[in-house]
C-alpha cells in the first residue's frame, strides 16, 4: 500500500486506529500544473481503486474489505507536540472525509459531491454510481458517488511521468511536508483489522483536498 501512495506523490500523515491518513499535494507536487485541486483529486482516486485492486492481490480471505471515502474541502495543517511533534490536518472538511468512508459500502470508493465535481470539471473520466445518503445529525440528504471505475487515461500518464521523475531524482521516499501548504489533501489508507465472526471487516480510508493555489 505504500508503494502504490509513494508512486502517486502522496503523503502519508498518521495512522489512526485501522485508518491509514494520507494527504494529496502535501507536499505539492513540482509541477504547477499539477497543483490543481481537479489532479490532487484525480490522483487520490486512482489512489483508492489501486488500493482495492492491491487487497484482493494480497488477501484472498474474501471476508476482509475497506471502505474508501473521499471528500474535498480546505484544511488547517500543523505541527503538534513537543515531546513528539507531527505533522497534522485540521477542519471540517477532514471529519466529513471520515463520513464519506463510514457511510460508504465495504468493497467501494465513495466520493463527496464536492469532489466528484472537481472531477467533472477537470474532464477526468470514472464510472460513477449517484447515491444520497442521511448523515447522523443532520437532517438534509447529501448527494454522494460511488465510483465503479477509471476510464482515465491522463491518469496512466501521469503515474507514468511521476515514476519518471522518481527515477531521474533518486528519491524512492516521500518527503517531508514544507513549513508552510497551501494547497492539500487528505486520503486515510488501511491497516487490515481483526475479522469479526460471521461478519464483514472493513479498512476506513477518507480524502480530503483543498482549492488549487491562488
Amino acid at each position: 500500500f505504500d508503494e502504490i501512495i509513494v508512486n502517486w506523490q502522496l503523503y502519508k500523515v498518521e495512522v489512526i486506529g485501522d485508518a491509514y491518513f494520507v494527504s494529496a499535494g502535501c507536499p505539492q507536487p513540482e509541477k504547477v500544473e499539477d497543483r490543481r485541486a481537479d489532479r490532487l483529486a484525480m490522483r487520490a482516486v486512482e489512489v483508492a481503486l489501486a488500493l482495492q485492486r492491491a487487497l484482493g492481490r494480497i488477501c484472498d480471505d474474501d471476508r476482509l474489505s475497506m471502505r474508501v471515502g473521499l471528500h474535498t474541502g480546505s484544511v488547517v495543517a500543523g505541527v503538534v507536540g513537543k515531546k513528539g511533534p507531527r505533522y497534522h490536518l485540521f477542519g471540517a472538511a477532514v471529519a466529513y472525509a471520515e463520513k464519506m468512508e463510514s457511510y460508504g459500502l465495504p468493497g467501494r470508493v465513495h466520493i463527496s459531491d464536492a469532489t466528484h465535481e472537481l472531477l467533472m470539471v477537470g474532464g477526468h473520466e470514472y464510472e460513477f454510481e449517484e447515491r444520497h445518503i442521511e448523515i447522523e445529525g443532520d437532517a438534509m440528504m447529501h448527494k454522494t458517488w460511488l465510483v465503479n471505475k477509471s476510464k482515465n487515461k491522463a491518469a496512466l500518464q501521469m503515474q507514468k511521468d511521476i515514476l519518471k521523475q522518481r527515477r531521474a531524482s533518486g528519491r524512492a521516499a516521500l518527503m517531508s511536508p514544507p513549513p508552510g501548504v497551501p494547497t492539500l489533501g487528505i486520503l486515510p489508507c488501511p491497516q487490515a483489522p481483526t475479522i469479526p465472526t460471521n461478519a464483514s471487516a472493513r479498512s476506513p480510508f477518507a480524502l480530503s483536498k483543498t482549492p488549487p493555489l491562488t
